[in-house]
């Protein structure tokens, strides 16, 4: 579908991409994945617009594509009317379209370019099965567990539910090619459960770019990793590349081990020939020395560079005054309400003790963020610097030239490098690669001071907090760490995969740091655990 030949693209003051040799197939659940910074959504924006770009290379795609595209940031729903009548908006207007150009063919007039016009839009709802989109319509609602939602009003939905219908509307216009940039950020759990069965039931192509590590272990048949400016590409899960990534890296270090070895016995040949070429005046040692080294030079340029290993320089302390007690949080009676027969809150209290780590979860739309807000202000008047908060980044910011995640890097620096006896914490692990999202999580944990974190990412509740928040009913129900979790797997999931990505996380990095110490044998024991 997409070919990318000898591809190179950078800005002034950084390169992205070198001599890319990737291919997007008919079919493929592609996700692509790489550090913060490493260009994931440039390479998206070059095959959305691909005219503003200057570029070495070609990039071989369908004169036509039909291209849909789902932003990190989908803005709050605008709309008037129901569920319904939004995933039908575009069908409906496509139909009434070809009505219109149907009426000006009985005209007679200007006919030619009625024609083409009709031809157009006739080929359009051919592609997007127009005919049919009441039922295609109930179908995908049933099969994402969203049919509850069908008669609901647009202006009701919560923020996350929005973005999921808006996603859904774009599947249901079935693109050539679609993209979804972040699809999960700020999804609470059940929305984003509804987002991989929504992934999966997919018939089309689509090219992912995520970080969330539940979608990583559910979803997608294909990968394309961005790593020193190249990309690799591996047909399979994110699992089995994660395996095959190790493997080939072991393979190929130790080949380069044994290339070393090889050339060290033969500079060590060449020393004595050389010793022999003085002791002596005869031609052939000469001649020997001359081709000995020729061949040497010939053993290094077929070795090459050592393999590339990422350097995750994620070390994350996040800054505390040892001198100073951490703070309490103490909530009595708080009622958020925008309606008042139906608060969002309605006289919710809880306490979190000086040290402890807090996770405040529930739904989109049930006040969190808004709690979190009114906390620190209020906190922060009590208390001044003491307390650090973490702004949830709601919209992108071109000016700063930066991505998400780069920008999210930046707030969580800042609370590294100044103290505070108490952390309030809105979504910080989105838009982070998985292995900053480690590395915050377990800043976390060692904080010396009060967090409370507002989150929908399980990962960070379960690897971070001990105590949980949950949202429900316009009330606060507390539970451990331990038994949140407990419920996610007994309703959602057969196995423990949150165990199951530690595990596989902590290999990888073994391994890694294994191999970066020239430790190889212990590395493929690692691997083979």
């Amino acid at each position: 579908m997409i070919k990318f030949e000898d591809f190179s693209f950078g800005f002034p003051e950084k390169d992205l991409y070198e001599d890319l040799k990737v291919e997007i197939e008919t079919g493929d659940h592609l996700v692509l994945i790489g550090s913060n910074g490493s260009g994931k959504s440039t390479l998206v924006n070059l095959l959305l617009h691909e005219e503003r770009y200057t570029y070495e290379g070609l990039i071989r795609r369908p004169k036509e594509l039909r291209t849909g595209y789902v932003s990190q940031f989908v803005e709050s729903a605008t709309e008037e009317g129901t569920v319904r009548e939004f995933l039908a908006k575009p069908f409906t207007e496509i139909l009434a379209e070809n009505d219109r150009l149907c009426a000006k063919m009985a005209e007679g007039t200007d006919l030619d370019k009625v024609y083409e016009e009709y031809q157009k839009v006739c080929d359009e709802m051919d592609a997007m099965d127009a005919y049919n989109y009441e039922s295609n319509i109930e179908r995908a609602l049933a099969a994402s567990g969203l049919s509850e939602l069908i008669e609901r009003s647009v202006s009701s939905l919560s923020g996350g539910e929005y973005k999921l219908l808006f996603i859904l509307r774009n599947m249901l216009l079935a693109p050539q090619l679609l993209i979804m940039d972040e699809p999960d950020v700020f999804l609470d759990f059940e929305n984003l459960v509804a987002l991989v069965k929504l992934i999966n039931q997919y018939d089309g192509t689509l090219l992912t770019i995520t970080h969330n590590r539940l979608l990583l272990a559910n979803c997608f048949d294909k990968v394309w990793d961005i790593e020193n400016k190249s990309i690799r590409q591996f047909p399979g899960t994110f699992a089995e590349y994660n395996t095959w990534m190790l493997q080939t890296k072991l393979q190929i270090f130790r080949h380069v081990r044994d290339f070393d070895e090889f050339i060290e016995k033969q500079q060590e040949i060449v020393k004595k020939v050389r010793l022999m070429a003085e002791m002596t005046t005869e031609p052939q040692y000469g001649r020997q020395l001359k081709a000995r080294a020729t061949y040497i030079a010939r053993l290094k340029k077929m070795r090459g560079d050592d393999p590339f290993l990422e350097e995750h320089n994620h070390a994350f302390v996040l800054g505390y005054d040892s001198e100073e007690e951490a703070l309490p949080v103490e909530v009595k009676d708080y009622t958020l309400s925008y309606d008042e027969k139906h608060p969002l809150l309605d006289q919710i209290s809880f306490s979190i003790q000086p040290g402890e780590k807090l996770a405040l979860v529930g739904p989109n739309g049930t006040g969190k963020s808004s709690l979190l807000r009114a906390l620190y202000e209020r906190l922060s008047k009590e208390y001044g610097s003491k307390v650090g908060y973490f702004r949830q980044i709601v919209e992108s910011d071109e000016t700063l030239q930066l991505s998400g995640g780069e920008r999210n890097l930046a707030q969580i620096q800042k609370l590294c490098d100044e103290p505070h006896q108490l952390l309030l914490l809105d979504e910080p692990t989105s838009h982070l690669d998985i292995y900053a999202q480690i590395a915050l999580e377990k800043a976390i944990r060692e904080y010396a001071g009060t967090v409370l974190m507002v989150t929908h990412d399980l990962f960070a509740v379960t690897g971070a907090c001990e105590r949980v928040l949950l949202i429900e009913d316009a009330g606060i129900r507390e539970m451990s760490g331990r038994a949140y979790r407990k419920s996610i797997y007994k309703n959602y999931f057969s196995s423990d995969i949150f165990e199951e990505e530690r595990n596989r996380i902590e290999k990888e990095m073994r391994v890694t740091e294994l191999l970066r110490a020239g430790k190889y044998d212990e590395a493929e024991k690692a691997l083979e655990k």
